[in-house]
């Protein structure tokens, strides 16, 4: 995905890179992070957060440590990998 493409999936969601969002978990993905619907300020974006970003700085986050599906979690928007997804952070 070039930077043209990229920019178009930023329009498409309504977001901005660095943008505080509230997100809700709503799924595991094994041992690499959670799935997340972003529920402020856009309603019902998904997008994913990965286990190294769901923790502080150095921590050592296992699957054991992420989120109970349902959880609400504060995160700041990352970037659209290659594919189209939705990268957040939530350190």
């Amino acid at each position: 995905m070039d930077g043209a493409a990229i920019e178009g999936e930023w329009r498409r969601a309504g977001l901005e890179r660095f943008q505080q969002v509230r997100c809700r978990v709503v799924e595991h993905r094994g041992r690499f992070g959670v799935d997340v619907e972003i529920i402020e300020p856009v309603a019902g974006y998904p997008a994913f957060i990965d286990f190294v970003l769901l923790g502080p700085a150095g921590a050592e986050v296992t699957p054991a440590d992420f989120p109970p599906v349902g959880t609400i979690l504060d995160a700041v928007t990352i970037d659209f990998m290659p594919w189209g997804e939705l990268r957040l952070s939530a350190r």
